[in-house]
C-alpha cells in the first residue's frame, strides 16, 4: 500500500495547516475530525448560560470532532462528541442521553467543552429556540460559540485549535487494540472504522472496508478482520484526510472519478497530466499586447510558437523552472499520481497509482508533449501544442452524449494516464477511430447547426497530434514542418488532397473578389467555409485514393480556369512535383486504403500553402 503510506507521509509534512481554511475555504482535516454542514450557531457564555442562536441562510461547512463510530454513522444512533444536530441535543431523549454521556467523558479536557455540557444538560435548548423564533427540527445541525472572556480571540469552537487538541488528547488516552499497521510498518493502535466522504461526487463510498473483531472467516483464511487488513487509526485518518484535501484543492474530476498529482514531500500540485501544452504553461495564445515587457519565460514561450524545432527544449526549460534542470535532478523530491473511482455508492477503489522522482515525472510529461503535439489555429497566429486529454477523447469518441459518455470518458482518462505517466503506446484503435471521424468532415457541426469548417479543423489538428504520437511510439518521426522530400505513399496522397482543396478554395476566392455586385457578394458572407470537392470526397479518398484522386483532379479544370495563369501554373507544378515523388508508379495507381499518415501530409501541406506570401499567390485562408 505505497499510495497509503505516501499519503500519510505527506500529511505528516504539512500537518501544520490542518484545520486552517485556504482561499477556497477548504481545510485539511485534523486527526479525529470530519467536515459537516451546520445550520445553527448557538452562543453561550463560559458558565453554560444561553446568549443567542442564529439560523444561517446557507449551511456553513465546519470541522467537527468525531469518533471512529460517529464518523461513519448511518442509521444507528451514535452522537458526535461536540457539535450535533437537534435530534441528539434536544428532541430525542435516548439520543440526548447518549450525547451527554459522550461529552461528559471529555468535558474536563477543555473549559469551553465543559460549558457546552452544562448548557445541554440544563435542558433549556428547546425553550431557547422557541423564544428565538426557530422551529426545532431534528436535522438542523448546531455549532457552538463560547464567549469565555475578553481575552478570548477564538470563541467559535470549530475554529479553536485548543479544542481540536483537547479532543485529540482524549482520543489518545483511550485504550485501543495495538498491532502491526500494514500501511506504515509500525506498531500502532488499530482501527476497523475507516471514513467515507473522500470524494464529494461519491460521498458515501469508502476506500477501505473492515468489519469488527467478531469471529468470522475472511475468504477462508482469517478469523479476525484485523488479521486481513490491519490499519493504524492515526494512519487511516491521515491518509483519508490528505487524499480528501488533495481532491478538493487540486483534483481533476470526471463524474465519480478523481485524479491527483502531488509532491509527496510538500503536497504541492504538480503539472496537470491532462492539460494541453498551453494550459500547462499558462500561456495566453490570444494575447497581442506587444507593449508588454516580456520576461525570459515569455520570450521562451513566444519562440516556441514561432520555431517548431525549439518547441521541445523550450517546453522543458519552462517546466523545470527556467534552466534549473540540473539542480532539480539532484534533489530527491518525489511525485505521486493517483486515480480513484467508485463503482458503487459504497465502494471506492484506486484505479491508477504511480510514484516517481519529480524530475522523472517532468520528463514523462515533457516527452508526451514533445511527441503528441501539432499545429493549432489561434486568433492571431498558429501555435504548437499537445491537445488536452479531453480534446483527444472527444476526437476519438465524439461529442458527449448522455450519462453513458461519462463511463467511456473515465475509462479513456485512465487509459491516457498509462500513456502519459507510464509511457505506454497509444492504442491503434484510438488512432483509427479519430482518423475515420475526421475523414468524414460533414459530421462536425457548429453551434448553429450545419457543417463547421473550423470545428473540423481543430479536430484534424488533434487527430494529427495523436497520429504523430502513434508513429513516434513506433520510432518513426514526423516533423512539424512540411517534409517536401518524404516519399511515403500515404503522406504524398495527403499532400495532393491538400493541393486540390486549396486550389479550389483559391479559385472561389478569386471569383468572389472579381464580382462587381457588392450587395450580392455581401449576402454570401458568413462564418462558415464552403466545402470543396476535395473535402466532399475525403471519405472515399481514404478508402480508394487512386481512383478518387482521378475524379477530384478531373473536376479541378473549371477552377484552374478561374485563376490567374501564373497561379494556375504554380498549382499544376506543385501537383506534378508531388506525383513525381512516388518512387513506384504502382503505388500511385494503388487503391489500397490510406493509413492515418495521410492526414499529416494533408495538414502540413495546407499549412505550407497558407503561409506562402508571394504577391501573385497571396490570398486569405479559405
Amino acid at each position: 500500500m505505497s499510495w497509503f503510506k505516501n499519503l500519510v507521509e505527506t500529511y505528516d509534512r504539512v500537518s501544520d495547516i490542518a484545520g486552517v481554511s485556504n482561499t477556497k475555504g477548504v481545510s485539511l482535516l485534523p486527526k479525529n475530525h470530519k467536515a459537516a454542514k451546520s445550520d445553527l450557531c448557538l452562543r453561550i457564555d463560559g458558565n453554560g448560560n444561553f446568549r443567542s442562536v442564529q439560523k444561517d441562510k446557507n449551511p456553513l461547512t465546519i470541522i467537527i470532532p468525531c469518533s471512529d463510530d460517529s464518523s461513519i454513522r448511518t442509521n444507528s444512533p451514535c452522537p458526535h462528541p461536540l457539535h450535533e444536530n437537534l435530534g441528539y441535543l434536544a428532541n430525542n431523549k435516548t439520543k440526548r442521553e447518549m450525547y451527554l454521556e459522550n461529552i461528559a467523558k471529555w468535558s474536563n479536557f477543555h473549559p469551553k467543552v465543559n460549558a457546552v455540557h452544562k448548557y445541554i444538560n440544563g435542558g433549556t435548548l428547546p425553550d431557547d429556540l422557541q423564544k428565538s423564533g426557530i422551529k426545532s427540527e431534528d436535522k438542523l445541525f448546531v455549532r457552538f460559540t463560547v464567549e469565555s472572556g475578553q481575552n478570548d480571540n477564538t470563541p467559535n469552537l470549530w475554529e479553536d485549535p485548543s479544542v481540536i487538541s483537547a479532543w485529540q488528547k482524549y482520543c489518545d488516552s483511550l485504550p485501543l487494540k495495538t498491532g502491526l499497521c500494514y500501511a506504515t510498518g509500525e506498531t500502532a493502535a488499530l482501527s476497523t472504522r475507516h471514513p467515507p466522504g473522500i470524494n464529494e461526487a461519491t460521498y458515501g463510498a469508502k476506500l477501505i472496508s473492515c468489519n469488527d473483531d467478531t469471529n468470522y472467516t475472511y475468504r477462508g483464511r482469517f478469523m479476525k478482520s484485523y488479521q486481513a487488513n490491519a490499519i493504524g487509526a492515526h494512519a487511516s485518518h491521515k491518509a483519508h484526510a490528505m487524499l480528501k484535501y488533495l481532491i478538493e484543492t487540486q483534483g481533476y474530476r470526471c463524474d465519480s472519478q478523481a485524479v491527483v498529482a502531488w509532491g509527496i514531500e510538500d503536497g504541492q500540485a504538480q503539472a496537470n497530466p491532462f492539460a494541453s501544452t498551453n494550459e500547462l504553461i499558462c500561456f495566453d495564445i490570444y494575447s497581442d499586447d506587444t507593449d508588454k515587457i516580456k520576461s525570459d519565460n515569455d520570450r521562451l514561450i513566444e519562440a516556441r510558437g514561432k520555431l517548431a524545432f525549439a518547441y521541445a527544449s523550450n517546453l522543458k526549460a519552462t517546466l523545470v523552472g527556467m534552466g534549473n534542470y540540473k539542480e532539480l535532478s539532484n534533489i530527491a523530491r518525489r511525485v505521486a499520481v493517483i486515480a480513484v473511482d467508485a463503482a458503487t455508492t459504497g465502494r471506492m477503489s484506486v484505479t491508477f497509482y504511480q510514484d516517481m522522482p519529480e524530475i522523472e515525472y517532468i520528463n514523462r510529461i515533457t516527452a508526451w508533449h514533445e511527441s503528441c503535439c501539432w499545429w493549432f489555429r489561434g486568433v492571431n497566429r498558429d501555435y504548437i501544442s499537445a491537445p488536452s486529454v479531453d480534446r483527444i477523447i472527444t476526437s476519438v469518441y465524439g461529442e458527449p452524449k448522455g450519462k453513458d459518455y461519462y463511463k467511456i470518458k473515465k475509462q479513456a482518462r485512465e487509459r491516457m494516464l498509462h500513456n502519459i505517466i507510464c509511457g505506454e503506446r497509444i492504442d491503434r484503435s484510438w488512432v483509427s477511430g479519430a482518423t475515420n471521424r475526421v475523414s468524414n468532415p460533414f459530421s462536425y457541426n457548429g453551434k448553429g447547426g450545419g457543417w463547421d469548417y473550423y470545428v473540423w479543423q481543430n479536430a484534424v489538428s488533434t487527430t494529427c497530434a495523436i497520429v504523430r504520437k502513434y508513429y513516434a511510439d513506433k520510432k518513426e518521426e514526423f516533423k512539424l514542418e512540411l517534409e517536401t522530400t518524404r516519399k511515403t505513399r500515404d503522406y504524398l496522397f495527403g499532400r495532393l488532397l491538400a493541393i486540390a482543396d486549396r486550389l479550389e478554395g483559391r479559385a472561389l476566392w478569386e471569383k468572389e473578389k472579381n464580382k462587381n455586385n457588392e450587395e450580392e457578394r455581401d449576402k454570401k458572407k458568413d462564418n462558415k467555409k464552403h466545402s470543396t470537392n476535395a473535402i466532399r470526397y475525403m471519405t472515399a479518398f481514404t478508402l480508394k485514393p487512386a481512383g478518387t484522386w482521378q475524379q477530384i483532379y478531373s473536376q479541378l479544370n473549371p477552377y484552374i480556369q478561374m485563376l490567374p495563369p501564373s497561379t494556375a501554373e504554380w498549382y499544376q507544378g506543385q501537383i506534378d512535383d508531388i506525383i513525381g515523388l512516388f518512387d513506384n508508379p504502382d503505388k500511385f495507381l494503388s487503391n489500397t486504403p490510406l493509413s492515418p499518415e495521410y492526414l499529416l501530409g494533408y495538414s502540413l501541406q495546407r499549412r505550407a500553402l497558407k503561409n506562402i506570401k508571394e504577391e501573385k499567390y497571396d490570398a486569405p485562408d479559405k
